[in-house]
């Protein structure tokens, strides 16, 4: 989906604003030189005016350069440049990049503090953007605080006031202190009338607070007129495709929903969500995958919104579910998509200098990978920053995006069409798409649902299936599968819960296409059993994908001819220490590699001191990766019995730095001898397996314990390793979702195999080696540990 030229939407102010700010610095650069403080001052404006349009990319690299030039003439110290962290502070902050931005303002008051007196302008406003921040960051006491010491060394009657009261009203309304909300809101509103013009962003914003106040008290009367006047305001001031008129369009549809006004807020919130998908378009592609996942934390409430609104508007409004699933389809491991498609661009094109700016970027996050194994004294004593490594990383990261702006188009496909998959479906096939619904009334609750899109030939809307008991989904019964499987009892209940309530849509279908969400992904589908029936596994063919776009994609592909060529990791020598040698998987890589070789498969076996770290790197451009080893996922880091491979300080806040594989040598991975290279120490982190290159590869194989567990993030899937792998490049990916049996996972691989290699299936061949494992043992603890899912 090409993105609009939005510069041909501009207000003429602006317009013209833009022309003459351009002219000044182009002017300043060619008389004055592109270091003189002066193009300091023009960068930042310019960097001002593009932030104000909503050009978000522009504006960073302007606020970027202007810092260069200001450290240039070395002067980090003085007000120039603190003003411009505080700018590009802001910036950040629009664009979800919170930690970011806290640093830049904490830097800025640093250096205000030193140069100003603490009731200065520029002091006091770096702190009341700092309290803002904080809100927005729920650490609502270091806000509070901030406020407080503010509100007596600012004046009464200023704008300046005006802003903090607006945002202690907010803050107030967000800390469940509502008594003197809308009073603080009134009087915000008058100091701006009185000391701006009515048609002042200012302005805007604290009426848009009220409007939006009085819709949550359910005043809606008194709200719309308010959220009308905010649109008018901000549509004249700042065009029709601003973020902030976007937002204002979609505050005045949930107002019209709320009032049951359903065909009126229909053509809002679609005009919304059209441009919300422009905006990615617009902003992915020269952001690093940190920055894109700051930014859609940010944007995916809007979408969760619009789906509470679709549920309730398509009982008039059928048509509403296409849009529903299109705009799904759209944004549906959007992060683990956007990362895919630029390293395998990359790698696959002939630009030699970006693949090698790539290599470099690959090398700097495996040194940082070793860094991570360090203590904060050991990091100390070895005079290491790793925050300063971590930017280096980000900044080579955007530098890529930036160079490889022809894949640009790559990142996001655009939308799926309802009647695209329907095309590729046939009479006896269906496609299932789950969504996880946080519950949307005035704002989010605590509670969520689940939704089913089922799509299937001949249907014109996709149709609806709600399971409102998520909660218990995800806790209650989620419970009594894990302990009925781990048990090996009769589990009659699970079958009820997450796959009774398609059956009516899915009769007399044979192929189930499934996407999963929240819960689901704990789930092996196959093992669910109905009351006095049969499991699904005897019921079904069903095909897990990661999108429902996977499908259009993969049968408009085809079958590509495959290399025969594999490698298998297994039997490791992990040395002395905690770690359980594992002898039954040389057994199972034995016998994998007699069936494939038979079959005219060039094999790598890699067992014992030649199952490490560094051969697992070093396999590229291989069909099949087969890895039997143990397999780690740890909610905690401080409850790890064994080494991890990371200091918990630094695996607390990175879930791929708390899953991971076992290689040669990881008992002796004792983290806390600094020096040693961690990056290559017998144990392979999601973050290190993210950096594989995978392109090309058909299959990969973890044949280890809980391989498919990690962190579920709705709509994004797994963090964990199947996330890893999957951006690596692995075509289709299967793992394990509890501790399995060594001789049922002997048993099922060696069968997997015998029947991939003769009917080229996978999908098939994998279900028949359950369906042949299930004659030997009838519980799902042995013959369902294992899932394939296919990206």
């Amino acid at each position: 989906m090409p993105a609009r030229d939005y510069s041909l939407l501009l207000p003429a102010g602006f317009a013209q604003a833009e022309k003459f700010t351009a002219q000044a610095l182009e002017l300043r650069e060619s008389k004055l030189g592109k270091t003189n403080m002066a193009v300091a001052a023009s960068l930042n404006n310019y960097a001002v005016l593009h932030y104000s349009l909503g050009q978000y990319n522009e504006s960073e690299k302007e606020f970027t350069a202007a810092l260069s030039v200001i450290q240039a003439n070395k002067l980090q110290d003085g007000m120039s440049y603190a003003i411009v962290l505080n700018n590009q502070a802001i910036l950040f902050q629009s664009m979800g990049r919170y930690e970011a931005a806290v640093k830049l303002l904490q830097q800025a008051l640093q250096i205000a503090g030193k140069v100003e007196v603490s009731k200065a302008k520029n002091h006091l406003k770096f702190f009341s953007n700092l309290a803002l921040l904080y809100q927005q960051m729920e650490k609502y006491t270091e806000a509070e605080k901030i406020y407080q010491g503010l509100e007596s060394r600012l004046e009464k009657g200023k704008p300046e006031f005006a802003n903090m009261l607006n945002n202690v009203a907010i803050l107030a309304m967000l800390m469940k202190r509502e008594d003197r909300v809308e009073d603080m809101l009134k009087r915000s509103a008058e100091i701006f009338k009185n000391t701006l013009t009515e048609s002042s962003p200012a302005y805007a914003k604290v009426i848009s607070d009220l409007g939006n106040y009085y819709r949550y008290k359910g005043r809606y009367a008194e709200a719309e007129p308010l959220l009308q006047k905010v649109l008018m305001i901000r549509e004249q001031a700042l065009g029709n495709v601003h973020p902030l008129y976007v937002q204002s369009q979609e505050d005045m549809a949930i107002l019209l929903w709320k009032k049951k006004d359903l065909a009126k807020a229909y053509p809002l919130y679609h005009d919304a969500m059209e441009k919300t998908l422009d905006f990615i378009n617009l902003y992915f592609p020269p952001m690093s995958e940190a920055e894109k996942t700051k930014y859609w934390d940010m944007l995916s409430p809007r979408f969760q919104r619009f789906y509470n609104f679709a549920i309730e508007a398509s009982a008039v409004n059928k048509d509403i579910l296409n849009d529903l699933f299109e705009y799904r389809a759209a944004t549906k491991g959007l992060l683990l998509n956007s990362t895919r498609k630029i390293s395998q661009a990359i790698l696959s094109g002939d630009n030699q200098q970006l693949i090698k700016d790539y290599t470099d970027w690959i090398d700097h996050k495996e040194q940082l990978t070793a860094y991570y194994a360090y203590s904060k004294e050991e990091l100390k004593e070895q005079n290491v920053n790793l925050d300063s490594l971590e930017t280096t990383v980000n900044r080579m990261e955007k530098k890529l995006s930036q160079s490889s702006k022809e894949f640009a188009n790559l990142l996001f496909s655009g939308k799926t069409k309802v009647s695209e998959v329907q095309k590729e479906l046939k009479a006896d096939e269906a496609l299932i798409e789950i969504i996880r619904l946080r519950n949307f009334d005035q704002v989010f609750t605590d509670g969520s649902r689940y939704m089913g899109l089922v799509i299937s030939k001949n249907n014109p809307q996709p149709k609806m299936i709600m399971l409102e008991n998520g909660n218990d989904l995800e806790n209650k019964y989620a419970k009594t599968y894990r302990l009925s499987i781990k048990n090996k009892l009769n589990d009659d209940q699970s079958y009820k819960q997450y796959w009774e309530p398609f059956e009516a849509e899915i009769k007399g279908k044979k192929n189930i296409y499934v996407s999963l969400d929240g819960v689901y992904n704990q789930l092996n589908l196959y093992t669910l059993k109905k009351a006095g029936g049969d499991y699904l596994l005897n019921l079904f063919d069903i095909i897990l994908i990661g999108n429902p776009r996977d499908l259009v994609i993969a049968k408009s592909k085809g079958n590509g001819k495959t290399i025969k060529n594999a490698t298998l990791i297994g039997f490791p020598d992990y040395g002395k220490g905690l770690i359980v040698q594992l002898p039954g998987t040389k057994v199972e890589v034995d016998g994998i590699n007699k069936v494939l070789k038979s079959s005219g498969y060039q094999v790598s076996e890699l067992t014992q001191k030649d199952a490490t770290e560094t051969n697992l790197k070093s396999a590229s451009e291989v069909s099949i990766l087969h890895i039997a080893t143990h397999g780690y996922f740890l909610k905690d880091v401080e409850k790890a019995s064994w080494p991890i491979g990371v200091h918990a300080d630094n695996a607390k806040d990175n879930v791929l730095l708390r899953s991971g594989l076992m290689l040669t040598g990881a008992s002796e991975a004792d983290k806390s001898k600094a020096g040693l290279d961690s990056s290559n120490n017998g144990i392979i982190t999601s973050y290190e397996a993210m950096n594989l290159n995978l392109k090309g590869t058909n299959l990969v194989v973890l044949s280890a314990c809980e391989t498919g567990l990690g962190e579920i993030k709705a709509g994004e899937g797994v963090y964990g390793l199947q996330r890893a792998f999957l951006v690596a490049g692995a075509e289709a990916i299967v793992m394990s979702l509890w501790k399995v049996d060594d001789a049922a996972t002997q048993q099922l691989m060696n069968n997997f195999y015998s029947n991939l290699v003769k009917s080229g299936d996978k999908q098939k061949a994998f279900k028949q080696a359950q369906l042949q494992l299930m004659t030997k043992f009838k519980e799902p603890y042995f013959w369902g540990a294992f899932v394939m899912m296919e990206n």
